[in-house]
């Protein structure tokens, strides 16, 4: 009889010495992090989005090209006489015409192309550090899942498995008693049904807590059957009530919202980056040039050098600009409505979990309470049992309402932490802009 309640007394405290930190769940979140390839994808966007703003930069500097050029003409050129040729002697007949040229340009004003180029590019940049970091806080909060499911599926194996102790300590007990012919076969009969559906439970609970755990190492990296290690029992979260503007603070903190407010600057200057090609356009070039014919049209190759400025102003379109530029600025609009939906849906994320977090931790403290009752219960049960003042089955029903009262116990603790979870994700605690 002791050592019944001495079972139930030790896992009352075993769960208690864990009510602290749990290393593992930030250990398990850096390993996701590292792992995961919707990570590796959004920091390799990450990287193309710096490449562009280089080369948006050297856009804007001197270009030099080679080119070379052939031309066969099968009715012969005709080439003006030497000065000092008699009259009427024509001159050199040319068929083949080549060059091989060398030519540098230098832009000066290229209607705000160059310089919307570059500020489309910087702003594409931070909207991808935001989706890196968008991407980070989804994959920390599913690692989260993951690990206290997996804590609470070992929990919930560990519980089942002392259930079946507790019962298989009073089976030996009753079968003294048969034995001793002072309680009959049925008492034995009933608490071995128990017994056998306390085995059953056992079974289902281990296979549930392999099959979360493989979960777990999906996530982080390693291979399926790898036994990785996870807590005995779940953490009681600590948290304090805030009275802080909660959904301000995750405006201010959310990656998405600085991914639409990157994405309605980035719109705007690709609305004016549109229309840049309608705008006056000026540069310089100089270049040089060997090849047939020759200065003074010689049908020798020699070399030539030119300078240059080059001037295009745009004038008629039939409308094409107009177009472009309305067509540009519907994403201008369409990145605003992007971010007002996006602040809505913020704020009803903070606002549902922390509801969800302060109802959690209220059921956690009714729970504790329930539990502490139910292995008392048990204890006066057993009690009145040796005293014949209670039947078999009321000490069964108050050993299986303890082991109901202690799974709703890890239902709560695991709701407390999900709910954290969510409460940190809605209010961007997990990574910071």
């Amino acid at each position: 009889m002791k050592k019944i309640t001495t079972i139930l007394i030790s896992l009352l405290i075993y769960q208690s010495a864990f009510a602290q930190e749990d290393t593992l769940l930030l250990f398990y979140r850096q390993k996701a992090l590292d792992y995961q390839q919707q990570i590796k994808i959004a920091e390799h966007q990450l990287s193309g989005a710096e490449s562009k703003v280089e080369a948006a930069k050297s856009g804007q500097l001197p270009s030099l090209d080679f080119n070379s050029k052939f031309t066969f003409y099968g009715v012969p050129l005709q080439l003006a006489p030497p000065a000092d040729a008699p009259i009427g002697v024509p001159g050199e007949e040319l068929q083949n015409i080549y060059s091989l040229n060398l030519d540098l340009y230098q832009p000066i004003l290229q209607g705000g192309q160059l310089k919307n180029e570059k500020m489309s590019a910087l702003s594409e940049v931070e909207m991808m550090k935001s989706y890196v970091g968008m991407n980070k806080q989804q994959v920390i909060l599913n690692s989260d899942m993951l690990y206290w499911n997996a804590v609470s599926k070992k929990e919930t194996y560990n519980l089942y498995m002392k259930y079946k102790e507790v019962i298989g300590e009073f089976v030996k007990v009753i079968k003294d008693r048969v034995e001793e012919e002072v309680a009959g076969k049925n008492e034995l009969y009933q608490a071995m049904v128990r017994y056998n559906d306390a085995e059953y439970k056992t079974i289902r609970s281990q296979k549930e807590y392999m099959v979360s755990i493989m979960n777990l190492n999906k996530m982080i990296g390693e291979p399926v059957h790898t036994p990785t290690a996870v807590a005995d029992s779940l953490v009681a979260v600590q948290w304090i009530k805030s009275n802080d503007n909660l959904s301000d603070l995750a405006i201010n903190q959310r990656p998405e919202l600085n991914y639409y407010k990157n994405e309605i600057e980035k719109s705007t200057y690709d609305e004016k980056l549109a229309i840049a090609k309608y705008n006056p356009q000026f540069g310089v070039f100089a270049g040089g040039k060997w090849g047939s014919p020759a200065p003074g049209l010689q049908k020798d190759p020699d070399f030539n050098y030119k300078l240059g400025a080059r001037l295009s102003i745009p004038i008629f379109y039939w409308g094409e600009k107009k177009e472009r530029r309305f067509t540009a600025h519907q994403q201008v609009e369409i990145s605003n409505l992007k971010l007002e939906e996006t602040r809505d849906r913020v704020k009803m994320e903070v606002e549902s979990s922390y509801f969800k977090l302060e109802r959690s931790q209220e059921q956690l403290d009714f729970a504790r309470g329930s539990l502490a009752n139910a292995a008392k219960n048990v204890s006066v049960m057993m009690d009145r049992y040796n005293e014949g003042l209670s039947s078999v089955l009321e000490v069964l029903d108050a050993q299986l309402d303890w082991q109901k009262t202690y799974y709703n116990y890890i239902l709560a603790k695991y709701d407390l932490n999900v709910a954290y979870s969510q409460y940190q994700y809605a209010v961007g605690n997990f990574v910071q802009p």
